[in-house]
Parts: C-alpha cells; sequence; structure tokens
C-alpha cells in the first residue's frame, strides 16, 4: 500500500521535481534498491515501476541509478551470488538501454564489457539469459 500511494505521488500532475528533490535523493535511491532484495515478487514488480518512475523524473539521479545497479550486478557476480531481484533490475535496465542515444557513449559499452557479460558467470544463470537473449537479439550494443 505504500508503494502504491508513493507511485501515485510520483505520477500525480501536481508532483514538483524541486520540493521533492531533497528528499529523493542517492540515500534514498540507495535504500530503494535494496528493497529490491525482497522474496515478494509483487513488491519486487510495485519497486521496478517506482524506480522506473524515479529515473524519468530525476535526471539528476540517472547516472547515480545506472551505477547503483551496475554495483549490485557487481556484487551478485563476484561476491555473493544472490539478489532477489536481478531479473527486475534487468527489466529497468532494458527499457534504459533502449532510450541509449547512438552512437553509444563510451560508459554504456563499458557497462556492457564489464558488468552484463560478467552476469553470465553467475550461479543463476539462468535468470539472465532471457534478457541476454532480447537485447542482443536487437543489437542495441552493436
Amino acid at each position: 500500500m505504500v508503494y502504491e500511494f508513493f507511485l501515485k505521488f510520483l505520477e500525480s500532475p501536481d508532483f514538483n521535481n524541486s520540493i521533492a528533490k531533497p528528499y529523493i535523493d542517492h540515500k534514498f535511491v540507495l535504500q530503494l534498491l535494496e528493497l529490491f532484495d525482497s522474496e515478494d515478487n509483487r513488491e519486487r514488480d510495485c519497486l521496478k515501476t517506482t524506480l522506473h518512475r524515479v529515473y524519468g523524473k530525476f535526471l539528476s539521479l540517472r547516472s547515480f541509478i545506472r551505477k547503483s545497479i551496475n554495483n549490485i550486478f557487481l556484487t551478485f557476480v563476484y561476491d555473493t551470488g544472490r539478489f532477489n531481484g536481478i531479473s527486475e533490475l534487468l527489466e529497468i535496465l532494458g527499457s534504459i538501454i533502449n532510450g541509449f542515444a547512438l552512437p553509444l557513449k563510451e560508459e554504456h559499452k563499458i557497462f556492457l564489457i564489464k558488468v552484463l557479460i560478467p552476469l553470465h558467470k553467475a550461479k543463476s544463470i539462468t535468470l539472465c539469459h532471457w534478457w541476454f537473449t532480447k537485447i542482443l537479439a536487437k543489437g542495441e550494443f552493436s
């Protein structure tokens, strides 16, 4: 219920970024991303929509959100080997990647090489394969 209320708040026509900016900051984003490790699929799905709206409304947080998601993936691959929200975060990145301008910035190419491709090393690889196939088949990283 709290997630739905917050989402309605973000989507409201009366929403003012400048008023919300002191509250929706780096710390808020990190706490939101931590919630993706929930065992509840419904919660992660709601978080996915919420993070996507935050990404769309707060241009100044976009780079930080991408880097924070990258850090989660790297921790997943090289450290813990588990994080419940990997597939949801990949879905968010799918939308973000579709919005990348061509030609790709160097930052985005490095992301593919150093973050997305190493996800294949993860023990729970099956949850990532469908997403890689979808993105690479479209040729976004040609």
